[in-house]
């Protein structure tokens, strides 16, 4: 009888924990640790037609009227690499314009003319092309930041882009 009580209790040492983080986890008691401040895109987008191939761009497409939003956009396509220091050189600022619009004289920021087909996939994203998105060097879209109300909440978001550009650039080993 002692023996059977000895492996009952070695198995129920062992068993133990795990079924309390199956249960823990599957209840949501759990919550995960997220250090990026943007949306991380589910969905597989390749922008193949972007310019600054093997660099990481900053790209948004400019609405039909620039509001608050917009001025605020473009500030940050301008400042952000500016504010990256030396490691300028990785990051490019892509101003998506239809080639019906105007050009914007903008400092540090490449304009690029779409087209319909591209015009659309920008508008498929999430956000509705109401965000700078995050591009690979490898030309996958793989994070939006939605521009926000408000000057203190646009201050906020740039610099939750700067941060997660900075740590993606220091991680990755391309681009």
């Amino acid at each position: 009888m002692n023996g059977k009580k000895a492996l009952i209790m070695v198995v129920l040492v062992f068993a133990l924990p795990v079924v309390a983080a199956k249960l823990v986890l599957e209840m949501g008691w759990f919550t995960k640790g997220v250090t990026n401040k943007g949306e991380l895109l589910t969905q597989e987008v390749r922008a193949d037609w972007l310019g600054h191939n093997g660099q990481w761009r900053l790209v948004y497409s400019l609405p039909q009227t620039c509001s608050e939003q917009c001025e605020s956009a473009l500030f940050q396509l301008k400042q952000i690499p500016v504010a990256v220091g030396p490691e300028r050189k990785r990051v490019a600022s892509i101003l998506l314009i239809s080639e019906a619009q105007p050009a914007q004289a903008t400092e540090n920021v490449t304009e690029q003319a779409i087209n319909t087909q591209q015009h659309q996939t920008m508008a498929s994203l999430p956000f509705a092309g109401e965000a700078i998105y995050l591009v690979d060097p490898l030309n996958n879209l793989i994070m939006a930041y939605p521009i926000p109300q408000g000057k203190s909440a646009q201050i906020t978001q740039s610099k939750g882009l700067l941060s997660d550009l900075r740590k993606l650039m220091r991680l990755s080993k391309v681009g």
